[in-house]
């Protein structure tokens, strides 16, 4: 009995945050329609802080950054939003607009053609997208296999067979999409450059030699986590960009989403 009412309790908490959260959303919305931008952001920050989260939220406070110019922030909200819901064109179109900003234009290495179409296909759909898809695919490889075993008519029972075997395809991928789907929201190795002009260093030290420069708003990826030698409190990223370039940044720099 006191695990039920437990239940209840914390049903009762989520429904009211969410409430809440609607509320923050509706006045931020409002004050960003008349404009009042700094009021838009501390409501939909109020809804971060509250633990929740959504590719519309962050799509919202993406718009709100880049009416601010504060391009660096709106890209690192789009990128958010487009991590939740990669299928989403208008988060794709307002990313590429505040990526216009950037003064770095980095090439990327060409992919091929295959993997060009793996990443198109997988960013179709979101992971509870695909996940949704794996039910529906099971439920129709179920009846496919119900009309193969159960049906007296060869016509149905061929049909059965083929239909199951493109449910079983549909099903794998799905599935296999899921799963990177959620794998993919689960890491953050990936940073948006917040400091003006930043020196990428060949080691994870303020007197090593600098490689390159990166500008705000750019985009790396983390690929190892370092402690300066001569500053155990000091964090440094191992970072990788588009076209291959490795170097270190203080974690200080950017920020990971």
């Amino acid at each position: 009995m006191k695990k039920i009412a437990f239940l209840l309790m914390v049903a009762m908490v989520s429904m009211a945050g969410m409430a809440q959260g609607h509320d923050w959303i509706e006045e931020g919305n409002a004050a960003y329609n008349e404009g009042n931008y700094d009021q838009a952001l501390t409501c939909y920050n109020s809804i971060v802080e509250a633990g929740m989260e959504s590719a519309t939220l962050y799509y919202n406070m993406g718009n709100t950054y880049y009416k601010m110019k504060d391009y660096p922030h709106a890209i690192l909200y789009y990128e958010k939003a487009l991590k939740l819901d990669p299928g989403d064109e208008d988060i794709r179109t307002n990313l590429e607009i505040a990526n216009m900003s950037v003064v770095d234009k980095i090439n990327q290495i060409p992919q091929s053609f295959i993997k060009r179409w793996w990443n198109s296909l997988k960013s179709s759909l979101s992971a509870d997208g695909w996940a949704w898809v794996s039910v529906a695919s099971f439920a129709l490889l179920l009846l496919c296999l119900f009309a193969f075993l159960m049906s007296r008519r060869t016509g149905i029972r061929k049909l059965g067979f083929f239909l199951g075997l493109v449910f079983i395809v549909c099903l794998a991928f799905s599935v296999l999409f899921a799963v990177q789907g959620h794998r993919d929201l689960n890491r953050h190795d990936e940073a948006i450059i917040m400091t003006p002009t930043v020196n990428v260093k060949s080691t994870p030290s303020d007197n090593s030699v600098d490689l390159f420069v990166l500008h705000e708003g750019a985009k790396v990826r983390i690929i190892d986590v370092m402690k300066d030698r001569s500053d155990p409190e000091k964090e440094w990223y191992k970072i990788k960009i588009a076209d291959g370039k490795v170097g270190f940044l203080p974690a200080a720099d950017m920020q990971s989403f």
